[in-house]
């Protein structure tokens, strides 16, 4: 039965880990472990960042500079969070400093493929989407961080908090404001829609 499983899975495919699993063994200098946890989260730090940064190319550099800093201090992660919210915590940290480094810069609005099902009516699905791209654009990055993490990778508020080094009660707060924010923002675009289909 080994020897079938090894066959099926391939002798270089390693057995899936835990998320601590893999940093124990990345901070032992596992590369495969590391190859791993760069296929796991890669994706997801690109998404993140690019939220933050409103640019998918220094996107691409925050991930990778991420996963780097994985590498070299996954021996100091003492476990008090979860290993997610610790990568995502310095991911946080990287977006807000190189986008302070680019200015405040508005950016063209990059679409997001996955909120895009195959269901539905796509010329309307690509304008929510558009609309909701340009109003998260609109937000600070403090509160798109919050939204992102929420509503795109899921965290508890609780987390949210380690992982932005804040309280709690700012993380809902800043949520509130979000949420406010882009209520706003959308209700007036949807205004603005009305008024230019009755002229």
């Amino acid at each position: 039965m080994r020897i079938l499983k090894s066959i099926l899975s391939g002798p270089d495919t390693p057995a899936p880990m835990s998320d601590m699993d893999m940093l124990r063994a990345i901070a032992a200098g596992d590369m495969q472990a590391f190859e791993q946890l760069h296929r796991k989260y890669f994706p997801k730090l690109m998404h993140f960042a690019r939220r933050i940064t409103d640019s998918a190319e220094v996107a691409e550099e925050v991930a990778n500079d991420v996963l780097l800093t994985v590498w070299k201090t996954a021996d100091r992660f003492e476990g008090r969070s979860k290993p997610s919210t610790w990568i995502f915590g310095i991911a946080y940290r990287m977006s807000i400093k190189q986008r302070q480094k680019l200015g405040l810069r508005k950016g063209d609005v990059e679409l997001d493929e996955t909120l895009i099902g195959d269901d539905a009516d796509v010329a309307e699905q690509v304008a929510i989407s558009a609309d909701l791209m340009k109003a998260m654009q609109q937000l600070k990055p403090e509160l798109r961080a919050v939204v992102e993490l929420t509503y795109y990778n899921g965290y508890l508020y609780t987390e949210i908090a380690e992982i932005l080094d804040c309280p709690v009660g700012t993380v809902k707060t800043r949520m509130m404001t979000a949420r406010s924010q882009l209520r706003g923002m959308l209700s007036d675009h949807d205004r603005s829609g009305d008024q230019n289909e009755v002229a």
